[in-house]
């Protein structure tokens, strides 16, 4: 006897067809959980890393200011440490709030490459600033701190794939915005001071162009919610800068 037989005689479904519909009732619930936990983990794990980049920034700030009498990371990236604040906010809305995982992994990705570029930037400033002794000490500290930065970028690429639209952008537009936001602020910088600085135009590019184009292009794989959320973390990453430069209370202003 078939469960539909079953049924039209009132016995009722049978035991095959109630698990089957409750299988299927209860997966999606299952997979919600699977992914607040991966969410939670993803959050776990940039915390870590943001953690040991902090430890690591204090440290080579400590030794810089100790043996050169200069300052360290907020000369090179105004808005540094507020950076650090902004990627581990994210990274507790990801472990409290994983239903927010989305957006606070693309405001994670976009502040984390920013991070990435100024570590790499900074490395090139610390030959002009100290002497062989230093950077012995100084160097390792930034290559740890980059290599957290990096991990955290790739890490709050997890949240995201899901809702990529594949290999190919939806969006290619926002693709050409993102080179565009790339080539600008260098292209600016460079008449600016006629092209002679190539340094200048290096950490430019490494510092904040490259980073906002970024978080730019990655919107043409995204839905319209996360693009805007980009959109918007890049827009208030100048504005950030501004603020710490300009803003007595802020470290790095005035510098």
């Amino acid at each position: 006897m078939t469960s539909e037989s079953a049924e039209r005689q009132g016995l009722g479904p049978s035991p095959g067809s109630q698990t089957r519909g409750e299988s299927q009732r209860r997966r999606p619930v299952r997979w919600d959980g699977m992914q607040r936990n991966s969410a939670r983990a993803v959050g776990l794990v940039i915390l870590t890393c943001t953690a040991a980049a902090t430890i690591t920034a204090l440290y080579s700030t400590r030794l810089m200011v100790r043996l050169t009498g200069g300052s360290a990371w907020d000369a090179t990236v105004p808005a540094f440490w507020p950076l650090l604040a902004v990627i581990m906010i994210a990274a507790l809305v990801l472990v409290a709030r994983p239903r927010h995982a989305r957006a606070a992994a693309v405001v994670t990705m976009v502040c984390a490459a920013q991070l990435v570029g100024g570590g790499v930037a900074a490395s090139r400033d610390w030959f002009q600033v100290a002497d062989l002794e230093v950077l012995k000490m100084v160097t390792p500290l930034t290559v740890l701190l980059v290599i957290a930065m990096t991990v955290v970028c790739g890490v709050s690429l997890l949240p995201l794939w899901r809702t990529a639209t594949g290999w190919r952008p939806r969006h290619p537009g926002w693709l050409v915005a993102g080179a565009l936001v790339a080539a600008v602020p260098p292209a600016l910088a460079g008449a600016m001071a006629g092209f002679s600085e190539v340094a200048l135009l290096g950490q430019v590019a490494l510092t904040w162009s490259l980073p906002w184009g970024a978080g730019i292009a990655a919107g043409g794989w995204l839905g319209r919610p996360l693009r805007r959320i980009a959109a918007l973390t890049v827009a208030a990453a100048p504005l950030l800068t501004i603020a710490v430069l300009t803003v007595p209370i802020l470290p790095g202003a005035g510098d």
